[in-house]
């Protein structure tokens, strides 16, 4: 007994990164189920909306009267339990502005502001986070792409204000990609390289996975740098889910 007690106290570190790798891989599992049985929804959705388009050209081969109210009951019940999933997947979801005047000049102003208000607060928890996140500064931006631009900055700085609060050592410049549009979401893909104490790593992880958080852990490599000091590669989703506004 006393031999393994040892073994768990020489080891805690690396059992415990292991648990955190197993509980990451879980959830991958279950992303996997979930956007499975999207696609499924996507795919039936789209069947039916083929055979509503059928009947609008061949109304006597319509459902009855009687099967559309059975159809409208389940409707409205399927639209409530996606509002309880919708409410209760996230709260946050990025706020990106607009820029009506001079949008090039107004984009830029907003990336300086945004990324300097980040290193004060990098400071304030001795966080050392890269001094640019790769957007353009100089020259003129392309008016139609800055929408894209605003949305992929506002995902960026919400994952490092998730990274200063977890208290992480270093985080190096995040890999984003370009908004890919799904049903009802669109999802954009980041890689992200992390250092710092067993107890930064995993609390950064847990910050990144958290259900109030719109990003999803898709992958994670943690290997040695130093004495109780990692690295942790991360591969993130954000996934945005998008709701119509009602009018009045």
């Amino acid at each position: 007994m006393k031999k393994f007690l040892n073994f768990v106290k020489k080891n805690l570190v690396i059992l415990s990164l292991i648990l955190v790798a197993g509980v990451i891989g879980g959830g991958q599992v279950l992303n996997r189920r979930i956007n499975q049985e999207v696609k499924k929804i996507e795919n039936e959705i789209k069947t039916k909306y083929e055979e509503m388009k059928k009947y609008e050209m061949e109304k006597e081969k319509a459902p009855s009267p009687e099967m559309i109210g059975k159809l409208k009951k389940k409707k409205d019940f399927l639209e409530k339990q996606f509002e309880i999933m919708l409410n209760s997947f996230s709260t946050l979801y990025p706020s990106p502005p607009q820029f009506t005047k001079y949008p090039s000049i107004e984009f830029k102003e907003y990336i300086y502001f945004s990324e300097d208000r980040l290193q004060k607060l990098a400071k304030i928890r001795n966080v050392n986070i890269p001094t640019s996140f790769g957007f353009q500064k100089t020259g003129l931006v392309d008016v139609n792409q800055i929408p894209i631009y605003t949305l992929q900055f506002e995902v960026i700085k919400d994952l490092i204000k998730l990274v200063i609060d977890s208290g992480i050592t270093n985080v190096s410049p995040p890999d984003y990609g370009i908004p890919q549009k799904e049903a009802f979401y669109e999802k954009i893909p980041i890689k992200l390289s992390i250092s710092g104490t067993s107890n930064e790593i995993i609390r950064c992880i847990k910050y990144f996975d958290n259900p109030s958080s719109y990003f999803t852990v898709e992958n994670v490599t943690i290997r040695s740098i130093g004495e109780n000091f990692y690295r942790a590669d991360v591969d993130l989703n954000a996934i945005i889910l998008k709701t119509e506004k009602k009018e009045g």
